[in-house]
């Protein structure tokens, strides 16, 4: 995130925070979380062990991206892309398979919506600027009398 402007910076520093505070709570009391997203506990008793897995999984995450430099950042958000649109699609196929009626699959691809959309946001500003600095630095290079000789 370190060397971003400043709108990009703020969207990846919201997906951070989105990421480590939900995954922070779950981490804490999973059970409370499981509550909040009407996750019905009786019927998954797992649950609380694979909130806090996923729990670990995105705070380590948030951290590494917050701390990431310019030419890794990107890397990251692509790899958080894919993490959050394989959550998504965890959740609707545990809905499929009948173990979350859709309040409950909501409540679960809702929570990984809301990081997935400030993260691509960034990615694709990223993407569009790092196009705009190579074609800048191309057309530095043509103008250069350097080149010309």
């Amino acid at each position: 995130m370190r060397d971003q402007r400043w709108y990009i910076a703020l969207l990846i520093g919201l997906m951070c925070l989105i990421r480590f505070s939900l995954s922070a709570v779950g981490y804490a009391d999973p059970l409370w979380l499981m509550e909040q997203l009407s996750i019905p506990i009786d019927s998954n008793i797992q649950m609380p062990y694979i909130i806090r897995v996923w729990a670990i999984r995105d705070i380590v995450l948030a951290v590494i991206v917050a701390f990431a430099n310019r030419s890794t950042v990107q890397t990251l958000l692509l790899a958080c892309v894919a993490i959050d649109a394989t959550d998504i699609m965890s959740a609707h196929l545990s809905s499929v398979a009948g173990l979350f009626n859709a309040s409950e699959t909501w409540s679960l691809k809702l929570t990984a919506i809301a990081a997935l959309v400030p993260e691509l946001m960034a990615l694709v500003l990223l993407t569009i600027r790092k196009t705009d600095d190579r074609i800048n630095t191309e057309k530095k290079q043509v103008k250069s009398p350097e080149t010309v000789a």
